[in-house]
């Protein structure tokens, strides 16, 4: 890089760093990253309630689908709540699941693959079993 490209430019004097974002609220961190638990955990348990049990999974199923209604809403509840600006970025995007994981203390690279893994298996036991079954 050239020593006068603009990444290695001092600040001007009386221009101030740019200000850390302010932590998301413990309780709405907490609604929003408790409800996409449950949410992704009731989907895979629906997804592998069926494969594996059959017909005796129906119940489970429902269940499970319930389980990640509920998460779909608490997410939706907590998410416009508060004082604290949420990141302009998706819900599943890495960057504002850091923002709502880190308040809660818990470690974030293993809170969202936990919660990547939950979808997947959600996707695969709704979405690409039955798929595949049915052919």
């Amino acid at each position: 890089m050239n020593p006068g490209s603009p990444s290695r430019r001092a600040p001007r004097p009386g221009s101030r760093p740019p200000a850390r974002p302010e932590p998301v609220e413990r309780r709405r961190a907490l609604g929003i990253v408790g409800g996409l638990l449950a949410f992704t955990a009731g989907f895979a348990a629906a997804g592998l309630a069926v494969p594996l049990m059959g017909r005796a999974g129906g119940t489970l199923y429902l269940a499970g689908i319930s389980l990640g209604l509920v998460g779909l809403g608490l997410v939706g509840f907590f998410y416009h709540r508060g004082s604290v600006a949420l990141p302009e970025a998706k819900v599943w995007s890495p960057q504002l699941l850091r923002a709502v994981i880190a308040p809660l203390g818990l470690p974030v690279t293993a809170v969202i693959a936990v919660l990547y893994g939950l979808a997947a298996v959600g996707a695969v036991g709704n979405l690409l079993l039955p798929m595949l079954r049915h052919r």
